[in-house]
């Protein structure tokens, strides 16, 4: 008897609390500039524009002799969780989807700081190189060819969509890093 009191009081308390007055609106302040507390900080930064950085002569460079940093992911994890790149250096990303799942790789500052050159996907070149996230279907790869203009630390992750093969109790995958010095 005592069970069913205390459930009908938290019961009348959880709905009261649905019904609780709002608070007013306060003024708004005006906008002012933002000063970042460190060097690396990205989130300030306005990306560089597709326009710019199609327009610098990245296909001098010499991408025979460009690093090359593989990202494998397997069962919604990368492998290695953190690659460093050099700033203006070119690099060439390729991307491996291990899973039967399509995942979609995303690195919307890291992308929006670096300037993509150019996409190959599953061995098909891409006309498009202003992205901010790449599909990769199951078992197969994307090669980026990629310039970092910007230092800092980028995070990357899996886009996962809310179907039933998450599982009832799976974690979000842990995100990636890449650090441009």
């Amino acid at each position: 008897m005592k069970l069913r009191l205390i459930i009908v009081i938290l019961s009348a308390v959880g709905l009261g609390a649905c019904s609780w007055p709002s608070l007013p609106e306060l003024p708004s302040l005006p906008s002012l500039p933002s000063i970042p507390l460190t060097k690396d900080e990205t989130a300030e930064r306005p990306a560089i524009s597709c326009d710019a950085a199609t327009q610098l002569n990245l296909q001098a460079l010499d991408w025979a002799d460009a690093k090359r940093l593989d990202i494998h992911i397997r069962q919604a994890r990368f492998r290695p969780g953190t690659l460093v790149m050099k700033v203006n250096s070119p690099n060439v990303l390729r991307l491996f989807n291990g899973d039967r799942e399509v995942r979609t790789f995303t690195a919307k500052e890291f992308f929006r700081s670096s300037a993509v050159v150019r996409i190959d996907y599953d061995g098909r070149r891409m006309d498009e190189t202003c992205i901010d996230a790449i599909k990769i279907g199951p078992l197969k790869g994307a090669e980026i060819q990629i310039v970092p203009l910007r230092q800092g630390e980028f995070p990357f992750r899996i886009q996962q969509s809310l179907g039933l093969s998450l599982g009832l109790f799976s974690k979000p995958a842990k995100p990636g890093q890449f650090i441009v010095r």
